[in-house]
This record gives C-alpha cells, structure tokens and sequence, in this order.
C-alpha cells in the first residue's frame, strides 16, 4: 500500500523509527502495554478470583492519556505522531480499540456483578473467562498488526464479526453462577 504523506508527516518520519514508533503508522506498540496488563490479570482470575479486584481498577485509557501517564522516553513525540497518523492505520487502530475497551469492560462488568471474589467460578465461568481473553488476544493482534503497517480498514468487518460473536451478555454471565 502506497501512503502519500504530507509534509509535516514527512518531516517527522525520520525521528519516529529511534523512539521505537512505527514510521509508517505513526504508532508506537507501547499503547499495548495498556491492554496487556489486564489480560495478564484477567488469565489468572479463573484460577485465583481474588484477582478479580486488581483487574477492577483497570480503566480505557485514550492512546493520548497513555503516553500522558507513561515513563516512555518519546512520550511527547508519540503523541505529536499519533495526532498526524494517516487515517488508513489510525481509523482501524482506534476502532479496535474501541472493542477492546468494550470488551473488557463488559468482561470485568460481568466479574463484579457475580462477585467472583467470593463466589469463585464454576467451570463454564472459567471457560468464558477463557474464551473472553482469546478474544481480547485476538483483537490485540489485529492492533500490532496495525502498528506494524500490516493490517488496514478493508480488514475491519472481520474484527467486528469475531468480537460479536465472542461477546456475551450481562445475562449470559449470570446464568453462569447461577
């Protein structure tokens, strides 16, 4: 895929690729961070439910607030790279993240409101804990791939099928524990 970039684009370019952001995308994999935080949390909750509270206070953060709380070194040049990336990667990038945030959250809805902690899981609960996280990795793949140039909007309809199909209700969740 051929990208015209603007001037001010284009001027930035060679100062992206030393501060570990992708000189094509304008992203930097760093955001990943974010998520795979809580997917390491939210991995051992099946075994551990006591978990569940640290993952409770896990929060979407914006790809902005992210450097704005991060100690990466560029963290003022990624958002100044993030502000001018092309709309072919940054439209895709942000709409997963959007799942994403979806996702989790609803995952971490559904974990309060059975009260895990206390209550524990059963193995259906484990295993949709389980199937959750697949889908929250899956999703965080497509998001590299978009970091790394590989991955654009034409991809986008697959992304939303699979996290549809994955996600569950509030009610789904309960019948769970019940």
């Amino acid at each position: 895929m051929q990208i015209e970039y603007t001037k001010e684009q284009t001027a930035l370019r060679p100062l992206l690729a030393s501060a570990n952001i992708n000189p094509e995308t304008f992203l930097a994999t760093d955001y990943l961070n974010h998520f795979n935080e809580i997917v390491m949390l939210l991995e051992m909750v099946p075994d551990m439910p006591e978990l569940a509270e640290d993952a409770f206070d896990w929060a979407p953060k914006s790809y902005v607030e992210h450097f704005e709380d991060s100690g990466f070194q560029a963290k003022d040049l990624a958002i100044e790279a993030y502000d001018l990336a092309p709309t072919t990667f940054k439209t895709p990038f942000e709409g997963i993240c959007a799942e994403l945030d979806k996702l989790i959250m609803s995952t971490l809805n559904g974990l309060q409101a059975t009260n895990v902690v206390e209550r524990g899981f059963t193995p259906a609960a484990q295993q949709l804990i389980r199937t959750r996280i697949e889908a929250v990795q899956e999703l965080l793949m497509k998001l590299n791939q978009i970091i790394h140039g590989k991955w654009t909007v034409q991809d986008q309809p697959d992304v939303e099928e699979k996290t549809d199909e994955s996600a569950q209700t509030q009610e789904d969740i309960d019948k769970l524990f019940d």
